[in-house]
């Protein structure tokens, strides 16, 4: 019985380009919302949850390059130091990728766990990068973004593992 993860992969048909289009889009617009205030500090980084599930699930399309892109993206964006995003997306997809097979044999509650502490990572990296600049201590609601991230884990997730979803253009379910 062969129950490694890498082997249900190739049984699989990669996902389609316009739901991994789609889905950066979509997370591009959640990030780009007018937040303010508390919500604002509260909100996880859609762009980075987006691209975790993509690099653990199609390693073989989105990766750290993808990521790059997307963080010069995001920098542009926020008027954020240039790098700073592209900086933390490279770095977690990192270590995400090298933990890859172990989050995909976790259940949906597990990896939730995995990307909690992925994404605590990315906000350590970019308070530091903050602080080292000379600007001022963030919130105390910083510490709750990575929770809303791994709270939403396993409904991002199951979303983008539909069935539906995945077909080519002139596939039907059987």
């Amino acid at each position: 019985m062969d129950l490694s993860p890498v082997s249900r992969d190739s049984m699989r048909l990669p996902a389609p380009l316009r739901l991994l289009v789609g889905s950066f889009m979509i997370a591009l617009l959640l990030n780009l919302l007018p937040w303010s205030g508390v919500a604002l500090q509260m909100r996880p980084d859609f762009v980075l949850l987006i691209l975790l599930y993509w690099s653990v699930t199609e390693p073989r399309s989105v990766g750290q390059g993808l990521g790059f892109l997307l963080g010069l993206l995001m920098d542009v964006a926020d008027s954020a130091l240039l790098g700073q995003h592209a900086l933390v997306y490279v770095v977690v997809i990192f270590f995400v990728q090298l933990l890859r097979v172990r989050v995909l044999q976790q259940s949906l509650p597990a990896q939730a766990l995995h990307v909690c502490a992925a994404l605590i990572l990315a906000q350590l990296i970019a308070v530091s990068l903050n602080l080292s600049l000379g600007r001022e201590i963030p919130g105390v609601w910083i510490a709750f973004a990575p929770l809303a991230g791994a709270f939403l884990w396993p409904a991002i997730s199951l979303i983008l593992a539909l069935p539906g979803l995945r077909l080519r253009s002139g596939q039907r379910i059987s």
